[in-house]
């Protein structure tokens, strides 16, 4: 299994696309997925699969311990002052639990699907609106 493959089955999972075969949505409407730059005129809210990134470090014991780490990043977007983070944090669990709903399996493999480190971001501006987004970082051991 590559990190490409997982960020694949991630996008299906949460497009709908998979046998699972339900998109995330949030107050009855579906949320768009994207592995890349959304289009310009993608309205919030949306989620953005990052780049898988691939780390690793050693024990002490000499054994390298490798790691895949996949971010979502959920973009909403409020007229000024009205932002809430409360829609970012609620569309992320609502990923998380689409994510945990039926196993994923990549070439034979099912990754367990943990608890992710959640980050808010701070509010920017978003042409005439204010951006608030969350991150959702996950961890599986070496693919």
């Amino acid at each position: 299994m590559t990190e490409i493959e997982l960020t694949k089955a991630f996008y299906e999972r949460l497009a709908g696309a998979d046998a699972h075969g339900k998109p995330l949505a949030w107050e009855g409407a579906e949320v768009p997925t994207y592995t890349g730059s959304p289009p310009a005129e993608a309205g919030a809210p949306l989620v953005v699969i990052g780049r898988p990134r691939a780390r690793g470090q050693e024990a002490l014991d000499g054994t390298r311990l490798d790691e895949v780490r996949i971010q979502l990043r959920v973009h909403t977007a409020f007229e000024e002052g009205k932002g809430d983070y409360l829609q970012a944090y609620e569309i992320a669990s609502a990923a998380h639990d689409l994510l945990k709903a039926a196993p994923i399996e990549i070439g034979g493999y099912a990754p367990r699907i943990t608890r992710p480190d959640k980050t808010p971001v701070p509010a920017y501006d978003k042409g005439a609106k204010e951006a608030l987004d969350l991150t959702l970082d996950y961890r599986f051991a070496s693919l």
